[in-house]
């Protein structure tokens, strides 16, 4: 009797196992330009960048059928430079994405490292992925549309569509103990898709994060340094995009709040942007992006042509220039460095590869 059982149980997992289909993708980005900026510090500047149109990543993505409408998952993504081939966390090697999840009629659950909601909703709304420009992301990157910050120890759901609408929320813990919310990071957003037009409305709310990134950016305006600790960042977006024909608009709003021991000061952006294809390999970009945080603003306009060479292969001329005013005295574009004026010019002419 017990062999008899045995062998059912046996045939059981085999019958599973067999039914069970699943496949591994692997994939990444590597991207390098020529550049050329007027003015950093007062000088100007050559030098090859990487990863301006699209990040340099390298990844691994997973999917196993497990039956009756469920799904497990995972994804492994690390940042690095082409350049120099270094990667852009030294003490991570994943440093995009690990996460683990389950996913069906239901929704999907995922678990690990990831980036927030704004970024994942809004972000894709913005001029600096629209219009595939890195330097058009905005000053310090508060609000994370670049993902230059991923939250910890997260929990995330995201709800099936409902008619062009998905929702999510997302937590990552603090892991301190005696306090809940300690290090605690938290977003929320929504999506709606239908057909042409996409909508995004997203939250995020990061406790006692350093500056890090935007440390050199609020240094430029004395408001602090890549050491220093915020209590609370605090960021909310909006966002819009339509394509018509051979057009593709965007429009987006993000406004974040940094909250200090002593202070507090807010950031607001506003993205407006419009890319033509006017021939099936070719697409020119135009952006303007208003950056206000108190009295200083950043007016920023942008332009550039991207040849497609092939489906995965892509050549592209890119110019970004910011005027620095108000209480502003340094212009300073993402990842380009404070300027000694109030104006900066950075050109890109480079090649990026999908694989």
């Amino acid at each position: 009797m017990k062999k008899h059982q045995f062998a059912i149980a046996a045939m059981t997992i085999a019958c599973g196992a067999a039914h069970a289909q699943s496949n591994v993708t692997v994939y990444g980005s590597l991207d390098a330009g020529v550049a050329y900026v007027n003015d950093v510090a007062g000088k100007s500047v050559q030098r090859v960048d990487q990863g301006t149109m699209q990040p340099d990543r390298f990844g691994f993505r997973g999917v196993e059928d497990l039956g009756g409408g469920l799904k497990a998952n995972f994804q492994l993504e690390g940042g690095f430079a082409t350049d120099t081939g270094a990667s852009t966390n030294a003490s991570k090697i994943f440093n995009r994405y690990t996460t683990v999840g389950l996913s069906g009629d239901f929704g999907a659950v995922t678990l690990g490292n990831m980036p927030d909601i704004v970024f994942d909703y809004a972000g894709k709304l913005s001029n600096g992925f629209q219009l595939t420009n890195f330097y058009l992301f905005h000053p310090g990157n508060l609000d994370t549309l670049a993902n230059t910050y991923q939250f910890n120890n997260t929990v995330r759901y995201t709800s099936p569509a409902m008619s062009g609408l998905t929702v999510s929320a997302m937590v990552g813990f603090g892991e301190v103990a005696g306090s809940a919310s300690k290090g605690r990071n938290t977003s929320a957003g929504a999506n709606y898709v239908n057909g042409p037009l996409r909508l995004a409305l997203a939250y995020s709310k990061q406790n006692d994060r350093a500056a890090g990134y935007a440390g050199t950016f609020l240094g430029s305006l004395g408001l602090g340094n890549a050491g220093t600790v915020f209590n609370s960042l605090t960021t909310w977006a909006a966002g819009g995009g339509y394509t018509a024909g051979a057009w593709r608009l965007n429009a987006l709003y993000t406004q974040s709040t940094v909250d200090l021991p002593t202070s507090s000061f807010k950031q607001k952006n506003i993205d407006l942007g419009a890319a033509w294809r006017y021939a099936d390999v070719r697409t020119l970009n135009f952006g303007y992006t208003r950056s206000k945080l108190g009295a200083a603003k950043y007016d920023q306009f942008s332009v550039s042509h991207v040849y497609a060479l092939s489906k995965r292969s892509e050549f592209y001329v890119q110019a970004a220039y910011q005027n620095a005013g108000g209480a502003a005295k340094f212009a300073i574009q993402n990842n380009t460095g404070v300027a000694a004026g109030d104006s900066q010019l950075v050109t890109t002419i480079g090649i990026h590869h999908l694989f």
